[in-house]
């Protein structure tokens, strides 16, 4: 990582601080959790800051675009770059907003932007629109009404935005709206995106803060094609901790600021910035990455993947250029069936009976073991083997269990344990919903390919590779298909190996999975050391 030193900057009016004091006066006045039903984070300014300094330029006569305005400190942020400029400005905001209890707030903070504007000779003009900007603004991307006005629609040079972030139905109103971009159970974050970019002018910027769930993922595919069609990726910048970019509102999420350009040319490489929260310093850690690394279309879910250094950039072109996927092998992964609540008449307390098998969950999981039975509070030990069952058992084979979630002390996203039908006490078992298992659809797994299954999966290597594909602490058993493997004789050799060790600790089956991959030198090092 190198570090990008900016230009020292003149002290200009706080145009920051006084969108932060509007903040405050709002949450004071609101509940966390109105707002958190509404999808309504403000944006820190340490953040908003950062996210101006993204675009390349401001021209002489700008149009700016704030989508779900909020209190407007994104328009400030706007405006305070625009002060360190030293010839004029003539800028045109327009502000979209539907909550009637920021209006004024966002109204009296664009008084105040234009009034000191004015002062150092900018001329500010600004348009705030009470309306849903997804249902109201005009656009091409949207299917049109007959009350749709006639003409292209806005066009902008630039777009800042935090929208709001909540899910929506297939069959919303907002997702009947915008049917060529969003599939499934979309977020209507990936659609204020959608408009917006539609929105530029040509070679206009886009900059944004939102999840990273739009990154990867079946929901939010049509989106990525259609978005990455009309945009280029310029910058990411990827939040380390979950928490700490909207503390305040106890936001639990990955989030990432983007920026595109609405161009026609590729870009060789993408800028990607990190840092733990959001107290950015102006001189970031940034580096450059081959964007054939970052954008991924090697297979139909074109995925964005975002590595945190240069160590993370060359696993991903490591793992990447192996040609082959867990499908391509023969290798299925499913998810378990037993759902509890749904199927409390099956659960047991004991292991004991003829017609108890065995019932796996997370905690059951670890690193190579499967532990069983465990005691855990009050949770069943066993599933009642029934008729009635029978369609949430599977037969007791070769399986490699993995976790799909991650406990929030744990440092890896990635746990995988070994299930052998020796080991078993029953011809079937049940597995709960919140494991996935990896298995052949033609064979069983041999004993070396689970082991080597079992030590690719719980490897650095593998953790950080995920890390790059994926922002969620879910594994998800379609994230798992699409993970690149070795060919199944390497995989094998791997699980050998492992089973001659003395103890399945992950440093020594780290080091086992780097010298079968040939894995050597500063990237050996660095996974090694993740591993202790």
């Amino acid at each position: 990582m190198t570090r990008v030193a900016l230009q020292p900057r003149v002290p200009t009016a706080d145009l920051l601080g006084f969108a932060l004091e509007l903040q405050r006066r709002h949450e004071a006045q609101s509940s966390t959790s109105v707002r958190k039903a509404r999808g309504q984070f403000f944006t820190p300014p340490s953040v908003a800051a950062f996210m101006a300094r993204l675009f390349s330029t401001f021209p002489r006569e700008l149009r700016v675009l704030d989508p779900g305005a909020g209190t407007g400190t994104l328009s400030a942020a706007i405006c305070q770059e625009i002060l360190r400029l030293r010839s004029p400005r003539h800028v045109e905001f327009v502000l979209y907003e539907t909550d009637p209890d920021v209006i004024a707030l966002l109204a009296e903070n664009m008084a105040h932007c234009r009034s000191v504007l004015a002062r150092a000779g900018h001329r500010v003009q600004y348009a705030i629109q009470q309306r849903d900007f997804v249902l109201s603004a005009p656009s091409a991307v949207r299917e049109r009404t007959l009350f749709d006005a006639p003409g292209a629609g806005e066009q902008f040079d630039a777009v800042i935005m935090n929208p709001p972030y909540y899910k929506i139905a297939g069959d919303s109103e907002h997702a009947r709206a915008m049917g060529r971009v969003v599939h499934g159970q979309p977020n209507i974050y990936a659609l204020f995106l959608a408009l917006a970019a539609e929105l530029l002018r040509p070679e206009g910027e886009l900059v944004a803060i939102t999840p990273r769930s739009f990154t990867n993922g079946p929901y939010f595919r049509d989106f990525r094609r259609w978005f990455l069609q009309h945009v280029r990726l310029q910058h990411i910048h990827l939040f380390e901790s979950r928490r700490e970019t909207f503390r305040e509102a106890d936001v639990l999420q990955e989030s990432i600021i983007t920026l595109v350009r609405k161009t026609t040319r590729d870009r060789k490489s993408i800028t990607v910035s990190t840092s733990f929260g959001r107290d950015l310093d102006e001189d970031a850690a940034s580096m450059e990455v081959p964007a054939s690394t970052v954008i991924d279309d090697s297979s139909s879910d074109l995925v964005i993947r975002i590595p945190e250094n240069r160590h993370d950039a060359r696993i991903v072109k490591l793992i990447a250029s192996w040609p082959r996927r867990f499908t391509d092998h023969g290798l299925r992964v499913s998810t378990g069936k037993v759902v509890l609540f749904r199927a409390r008449q099956f659960l047991l307390a004991s292991p004991h009976g003829a017609s108890a098998v065995p019932l796996l969950s997370i905690h059951n999981v670890r690193p190579f073991h499967t532990l069983w039975p465990l005691t855990k509070g009050n949770k069943p030990l066993a599933f009642k083997a029934c008729p009635a069952s029978r369609q949430l058992l599977v037969p007791a084979k070769n399986y490699v269990l993995v976790r799909r979630f991650s406990a929030k002390e744990e440092r890896r996203r990635l746990t995988a344990s070994c299930f052998l039908k020796d080991s078993a006490c029953a011809p079937m078992i049940a597995l709960e919903n919140h494991l996935n298992y990896v298995y052949h659809a033609e064979r069983d797994l041999s004993e070396d390919e689970v082991y080597g299954l079992a030590a690719l999966l719980n490897a650095a290597l593998f953790d950080r590779y995920f890390r790059a594909v994926s922002g969620n602490t879910q594994v998800n058993a379609a994230e798992i298909r699409s993970l690149p493997l070795p060919d199944l004789e390497t995989v094998a050799r791997i699980g050998k190996r492992v089973r001659g060790l003395s103890s399945f600790v992950r440093g020594a089956s780290e080091h086992v999975v780097l010298r079968e991959l040939g894995i050597n030198g500063a990237l050996e090092t660095y996974l090694e050391e993740l591993a202790l």
